[in-house]
């Protein structure tokens, strides 16, 4: 969103001056290879040694993890999941879908003229795309390989991706075209909780909208992992973590590192969780007695944030996201491209980028 898009440039525009105003650096996902890159931020390897890594979710480690160094701290994290009207779903005698071919059967029975079966974003935008590198990866697929080779293309997964989200618009119609203008979450969510949807893909931040004041669904919802394509496990979700580095033009590295060392601490990240729903980059987090009493669905945010997997942590994924992915995935989306073609022009405009 814009929040993140001038946290972004703001940062860019001191370290392209080397202003030394900014010690901590607050980091999406995609921006910790990017500044690590340009030799913006420093190591975080003695804030976080390896033999403390494991306490955090693995996916999130790798997300802060760029050319073999640590270059942020997980601070809080964020994943998707599939919500539901457990209400719809428990009178109909329905369990919530596992797979891809259960959510198109649920939503086929329980879609209404006045409830659409799933909504999720499908806007030309990172949100959208966000969902179908989701499918890809649930299909079996990648952008690129461990070498950041491109390898998107070399099979079908990319096309059979797209063409299922295609299809749940304009084939199997469990899916409304308001899809194509849902660009930010809350477009989405906010049709489930005004009753417009009986299934949603989104953020477990979503789940604070559930209950919100002017909520048509509260109290008759539930959230469970993504599905996938066998349902022998989670569907992968992409990662949404934020994280803590800090500028290599810090005159107080010092102390910047003891304020992330604090920041992300175990009880900061309890305390976080429980005062105003910052959902923790720690595991342990979700055993703690109060944090089970005040989230009932804690069980399902576990098994979701192990199957969180992030974007290609490489300098050129936003520039990739932005001239190869999108435009071609919107384009595939208002089937302006048949998938095979609009796979095939983004892998072409990705070896562009990475000059390969």
């Amino acid at each position: 969103g814009s929040t993140t898009t001038d946290l972004h440039d703001q940062f860019v525009t001191l370290a392209v001056a080397e202003d030394s105003t900014a010690d901590i650096v607050s980091m999406d996902v995609p921006f910790v290879p990017e500044f690590a890159a340009a030799g913006w931020t420093i190591s975080v390897e003695d804030i976080l040694p390896a033999d403390e890594r494991d306490a955090f979710f693995g996916g999130t480690i790798d997300g802060a993890t760029y050319d073999g160094t640590l270059y942020a701290v997980p601070w809080f994290n964020n994943g998707p999941g599939l919500f539901y009207r457990r209400d719809l779903l428990e009178d109909a005698g329905i369990d919530p879908p596992t797979t891809y071919d259960d959510l198109v059967s649920a939503s086929n029975e329980l879609q209404t003229e006045e409830i659409s079966g799933f909504v999720f974003q499908a806007a030309q935008a990172e949100g959208g795309l966000i969902n179908w590198l989701e499918y890809l990866w649930g299909h079996g697929g990648e952008l690129l390989d461990a070498d950041m080779n491109v390898i998107l293309g070399d099979d079908e997964a990319g096309a059979d991706a797209l063409a299922r989200l295609v299809g749940y618009i304009y084939d199997e119609r469990i899916s409304p075209e308001s899809c194509l203008t849902m660009a930010i979450a809350a477009d989405a969510e906010n049709a489930f909780v005004s009753g417009q949807a009986v299934f949603l893909r989104s953020w477990m931040t979503a789940t604070s909208a559930m209950e919100r004041e002017d909520s048509q669904v509260s109290g008759m919802w539930d959230v469970t992992t993504l599905p996938s394509q066998d349902g022998a496990s989670a569907g992968p979700g992409c990662l949404g973590t934020w994280n803590l580095g800090i500028s290599a033009f810090s005159e107080r590295p010092e102390e910047a590192a003891e304020v992330i060392r604090y920041l992300t601490s175990l009880e900061q990240q309890r305390v976080r969780y429980l005062g105003n729903g910052n959902l923790p980059a720690r595991s342990a987090v979700f055993e703690d007695e109060e944090v089970r009493a005040q989230y009932a669905y804690v069980d399902q945010l576990t098994p979701a944030f192990e199957a969180l997997k992030p974007r290609p942590v490489t300098p050129f994924y936003s520039q990739m996201s932005a001239d190869a992915l999108q435009p071609n995935f919107g384009a595939a989306m208002a089937r302006q491209k048949e998938p095979e073609q609009a796979v095939s022009d983004m892998a072409d405009a990705m070896r562009q980028i990475l000059g390969t």
